[in-house]
Order: C-alpha cells, then sequence, then structure tokens
C-alpha cells in the first residue's frame, strides 16, 4: 500500500521561503547506498537523422532496480532521460518523453518489457506500475498515451491538483511526502518555477536526487522566476540533511566545455558534458539565484546556464 507521510514545516528564511522539515520518521539515510553505474556515453545523436541507426530508446541499468532511459535525440531532439525505479509492490516511471507514436518511440513496449524482466512474467500482474512526472511540459509528458488504459498502470495527471491529490500534498509547495513502492521509499518535493507543476525526486536506497528541469547540464529555462528561486532554496535546505550520491535532471544541452551549450534543435551532440551533477552543483545554483535577487538574469555557470 501506499504509504504517504506528510512532512511538517519548519521557517527557514532561504531564498525567502519555509523549508521541508525533518522529523524522526524522515531522518537521513544511514546505510550504505545501493550503488551503480551511469552510461560512460550517451547516444549522441547523428548531424543526418536519415542516416541515424540507433534505438529509439537507450536503456541503462543504473542497477539491478534503477533504469535510466533516454530518447534518440533524432526521435526528437529534446532527448530526455526517463528513469523507471522497481520497488517490491510498484515501480514508477518518471516522465514518458517527447513523443507520442509507439511505432517511433515505443516506450511502453519498452517498459513493460523491463518489468518482466525484473518481477518475471508470472509476477508482473501484481505489481503497479505509477506513470508520474517532473513537470507537464510536452517533451515530459507526450509518450503518457501509450500507457494509458493498460492493466495494472496507473497514469498520474499533469496538473498541480492531480499531483496533490495522488502524492497526498496538502500545503503546495511547501509540504514534502513520501511515496513507498514497498520496500522502497521516495521523498516527493514540489518544485515549482520551471513550470507549475514540477517535482523533485529523492530515492533514499540509491541516494539519487532527480531535479528534472529545474536543474540539469543545460538551459535552466524558467517560467516563475520567485517561485524558482524559492524552491531550489527548500530543495537545498531539505537535502541538506540527506545523502546525495548524483543529482540526475532530464536533458543534457552542455558540452564537454564548461558553460558552452549546443544550439537549440540540436540532433548532435558528439561531446556532452556528463549526466550527473552534485549536490554541489545544487548548492552553486542557490547561491547563484541568492546573489542575482529578485530580478531574473541570465547567468553562465560551468554546469548549466540560469536562461530566464
Amino acid at each position: 500500500m501506499r504509504a504517504l507521510l506528510r512532512l511538517s514545516l519548519l521557517a527557514l528564511g532561504l531564498s525567502g521561503a519555509s523549508a521541508f522539515a525533518q522529523n524522526n520518521e524522515f531522518a537521513p539515510l544511514r546505510g550504505a547506498f545501493e550503488t551503480g553505474t551511469l552510461a560512460t556515453k550517451w547516444i549522441a545523436g547523428s548531424e543526418n537523422c536519415l542516416r541515424n541507426t540507433d534505438p529509439a530508446i537507450q536503456v541503462h541499468e543504473y542497477n539491478d532496480n534503477l533504469v535510466i532511459l533516454r530518447q534518440n535525440k533524432c526521435v526528437n531532439y529534446e532527448a530526455p532521460f526517463m528513469y523507471l525505479i522497481f520497488g517490491a509492490e510498484k515501480a514508477i516511471l518518471i516522465d514518458t518523453g517527447a513523443t507520442r507514436s509507439a511505432s517511433s518511440f515505443p516506450l511502453q513496449k519498452t517498459v513493460e518489457g523491463l518489468l518482466v524482466a525484473h518481477y518475471g512474467a508470472d509476477a508482473r500482474s501484481d505489481i503497479e506500475l505509477v506513470v508520474a512526472h517532473s513537470h507537464a511540459h510536452g517533451d515530459h509528458v507526450a509518450g503518457d498515451t501509450q500507457f494509458q488504459g493498460k492493466a495494472n498502470t496507473t497514469v498520474v495527471g499533469t496538473s498541480v491538483s492531480a499531483v496533490k491529490k495522488f502524492f497526498g500534498i496538502t500545503q503546495w509547495p511547501t509540504e514534502a511526502v513520501t511515496f513507498d513502492l514497498g520496500g522502497r521509499v521516495l521523498d516527493i518535493m514540489p518544485l515549482p518555477g520551471h513550470e507549475a507543476s514540477h517535482i523533485a525526486v529523492y530515492d533514499e536506497q540509491t541516494g539519487l536526487l532527480l531535479t528534472g528541469d529545474t536543474l540539469y547540464p543545460g538551459r535552466l529555462y524558467i517560467d516563475n522566476w520567485a517561485q524558482y528561486r524559492a524552491s531550489v532554496g527548500r530543495l537545498v535546505s531539505y537535502m541538506g540533511n540527506k545523502r546525495v550520491s548524483h543529482v540526475l535532471g532530464a536533458h543534457i544541452e552542455l558540452s564537454t566545455t564548461p558553460g558552452v551549450d549546443y544550439p537549440i534543435g540540436s540532433s548532435y551532440h558528439p561531446s556532452e558534458h556528463d549526466l550527473p551533477l552534485t549536490f554541489e552543483t545544487l548548492k552553486l545554483l542557490n547561491k547563484r539565484l541568492l546573489a542575482i535577487g529578485s530580478t531574473a538574469k541570465y547567468d553562465v555557470q560551468a554546469d548549466f546556464i540560469i536562461y530566464p
């Protein structure tokens, strides 16, 4: 069953926002991380996509219990990352990519194959797949239609009200909750600013912090500057009492040259920045937002570009 345990609020003067609080039920993870490996090279796309023969979806097994998927840049230049996390009773898929068509982008078929491989064909019917989203932009929800109506599958809505209802969040955006996959607890934290229904997901088992489009090695587009600054401040405060192995976002837009991005719409990234960032990167983002102040400003750093 879903375990939704609310966090109480603690007023802290960080970015003018209330911070997500900790209590004994949310004590920091003290045991060893379940470690994993990150792909040394993601599929780069092609200068001429008519000649691209790479799979539509690159599947990387971070470890036995978590899979990272990436859409081929020649299927859609956004090339978003998606995350499939396995628990004992549920699995959760974060984001469904930028393409609706199951023929050109067979995400549901790919995910179903991974579920059967992990749980076994006989046990698959006992496992609920939850399809959730980092946020509601089209390049993260387009594949939802492939999952709708499928057995043992729940597709979470993309509005703020739908996200609040599903995860049991009553005080948006200043309340964090947990979501239990069965022996595996995820922290769900509202993170509006890039988009109104944005969330962050922290996996205690691996120490991975999934930040969607709020932080990744690329252009950080911001819809609501004040909300974005407050959200990043709350996240830094909350995660200060956790251990983070990697910060993983939803795109790569930077090259290996610090602060230099590939052109918008590019289908070929031959020399990309690494996917994983660190908690120090998140703290740097917060520091830059505080320094910039209440008026949005373009700001280039080695591992991200604030792009309001």
